[in-house]
């Protein structure tokens, strides 16, 4: 790990001033280090504190000549987030381009962000957030009840209905609250799953991702299976998508605290 630390620094030698960020977990990460004064150019799914940046595009449709009028001397790039042949144009038009991983795990957050807080000459200050968020999460954990996992169905689509597996980062946070996830051994990441095998699941709670497909209204909808154990408890809980869906350290402890604020009312 610090000889690839130490190759990310000398191979961009000066530390970067003029950043474009192509994804927007990757545009959170910059504000976390508080190098949002180098930001230049942003894509159109960037968070809202970012407006009053350039925006350069979206994810899938960028525009090529706002990027190079904005001479960025770093663009920042991820795996699941941008196109492979976009990344590629950028380079043959002579743009640096960093590309980090989509993450599903909380260690491959944290290596992620301790590189590029290695970038941007920020390395300490992503020390000292990883540190924090990984103390937080501890401490957490260490109280959570020694018995009883409440089994969970997280809904992150209705038409057709998608789910998150083990293989999620929201599958991960599942399992570290303490919590089953009723469909954690299905193959896919996000799989489509109906209602009906969600009834006989019969979940103790329910959490529904908002902003994603319109599902600000998902919790209602479940009314209409008063005999799940989630709608007879009114354990359905909508979840804002921004909160829990930003692959960073930093938003996984939120997303990881407001699960368990809804798990367990009054721990933390």
């Amino acid at each position: 790990m610090a000889f690839i630390l130490l190759a990310a620094t000398c191979a961009f030698g000066q530390t970067p001033r003029r950043i474009v960020s192509l994804a927007p977990s990757l545009t959170r990460q910059v504000y976390d280090l508080t190098c949002q004064d180098r930001l230049v150019g942003i894509t159109t799914f960037c968070p809202d504190y970012a407006k009053g940046k350039q925006v350069i595009g979206s994810l899938t449709l960028l525009n090529f000549e706002k990027i190079l009028t904005l001479k960025p001397d770093l663009v920042l790039a991820s795996t699941d987030s941008n196109r492979k042949n976009d990344i590629e144009r950028l380079r043959r038009l002579g743009v640096k381009v960093e590309v980090f991983e989509g993450c599903e795990a909380f260690s491959c957050m944290c290596r992620e962000f301790r590189r590029l807080g290695v970038i941007l000459g920020r390395g300490k200050d992503a020390d000292r957030i990883v540190a924090g968020v990984s103390k937080r999460i501890s401490g957490l954990r260490a109280r959570l009840p020694a018995e009883g996992r409440p089994r969970v169905f997280w809904q992150m689509g209705t038409s057709p209905l998608i789910t998150a597996s083990a293989r999620t980062f929201t599958g991960e946070i599942i399992r570290a609250a303490g919590a089953t996830n009723i469909f954690e051994n299905l193959p896919a990441k996000y799989p489509r799953v109906n209602v009906e095998s969600v009834a006989a699941a019969d979940p103790d709670v329910i959490f529904v991702v908002s902003d994603m497909e319109g599902l600000e209204n998902g919790a209602a909808a479940w009314r209409t299976f008063p005999r799940i154990k989630a709608v007879k408890a009114n354990r359905v809980y909508v979840m804002d998508a921004d909160l829990v869906c930003q692959p960073t350290p930093g938003m996984y402890l939120k997303a990881f605290e407001a699960v368990m604020e809804k798990l367990y009312p009054g721990l933390s």
